[in-house]
């Protein structure tokens, strides 16, 4: 139970820096997962634009 509050504690010290790794990570992931949905998206609303007849 120690070692968790430990954790606990020492994730709350990050997140509360200014350039907190943590939130750099989160950033960095969202980012990512933005992109790939981007790259999924467009195709498929070009497909939709084309298959609606102009």
């Amino acid at each position: 139970m120690n070692r968790l509050r430990t954790f606990v504690d020492d994730v709350k010290e990050d997140v509360n820096q200014e350039n907190s790794m943590i939130v750099n990570l989160f950033e960095k992931i969202l980012s990512s997962m933005f992109l790939i949905l981007l790259a999924g998206g467009l195709p498929y609303l070009a497909y939709l634009y084309l298959a609606s007849g102009l």
